[in-house]
């Protein structure tokens, strides 16, 4: 695909050995088989599983793969802003390892950055209980009604062009960081677009979305950027 921008693929990881080794293979072999140019970032945020080894052996097969390790659990926001940073393609494509998403829906995504500047992989169906998915619904309405922009589904992957994480700087600490960044994204004039999918229930790890401490924390986040912006 000689004609499409460089893309930073990158999974953050979090015991997730159940997944972790497929959704890596078929990644490679996707990727390679593409003429996409493109790297892999693999931000291991302290996994106390296999994690660690499956990584390692990947990494050591493969220039393109870059790989590291959190010393301690550092926590999801933690955990993108260190794979944001190492990006070094035009574009970066924040991915999952536990097979909710699959790696080649970028060939569905890539078509859209001609008129596009982020695309949202948005979920049809997020496969959540009711009380997750009533959190996932208000972390989405606030913007809109708050701050005029639609993230259409925040949480989700997304194809983004890089130098929208350089140039927006964030004082959010959790996982609202990705709401806070579309939302000043749409203020400099980016072009947000979002492209539903069909996801997997989620088979590896372990989500937090509806714990007490990231909500209190999103809640906090949301203060701020209203704060920061007006």
């Amino acid at each position: 695909m000689p004609d499409t921008p460089g893309v930073s693929v990158c999974f953050p990881v979090y015991n997730e050995e159940q997944t972790l080794r497929a959704v890596l293979d078929d990644a490679r072999t996707f990727l390679a088989d593409s003429r996409i140019d493109y790297e892999i970032l693999i931000c291991d945020d302290g996994s106390t599983d296999e994690t660690p080894a499956i990584i390692r052996a990947f990494a050591g097969e493969d220039a393109r793969i870059r790989a590291w390790r959190h010393s301690r659990n550092q926590g999801i926001f933690a955990t993108f802003e260190d794979l944001y940073a190492h990006a070094a393609k035009e574009f970066v494509f924040l991915n999952s390892t536990d097979e909710q998403w699959d790696t080649r829906i970028l060939l569905d995504l890539l078509p859209l950055t001609a008129a596009a500047d982020v695309v949202i992989a948005s979920r049809r169906d997020k496969h959540y209980p009711p009380v997750r998915r009533a959190v996932s619904w208000a972390f989405n309405a606030l913007p809109t009604l708050l701050f005029g922009v639609r993230t259409y589904d925040a949480g989700a992957v997304k194809l983004m062009r890089r130098d929208i994480i350089t140039r927006c700087a964030i004082v959010s600490r959790s996982p609202f960081a990705e709401a806070e960044r579309l939302i000043r994204a749409a203020r400099l004039g980016y072009r947000i677009v979002d492209y539903p999918v069909d996801t997997k229930p989620r088979r590896g790890g372990q989500g937090h979305g509806a714990d007490r401490r990231v909500m209190w924390g999103a809640v906090v986040d949301l203060v701020r950027v209203w704060v920061a912006l007006h």
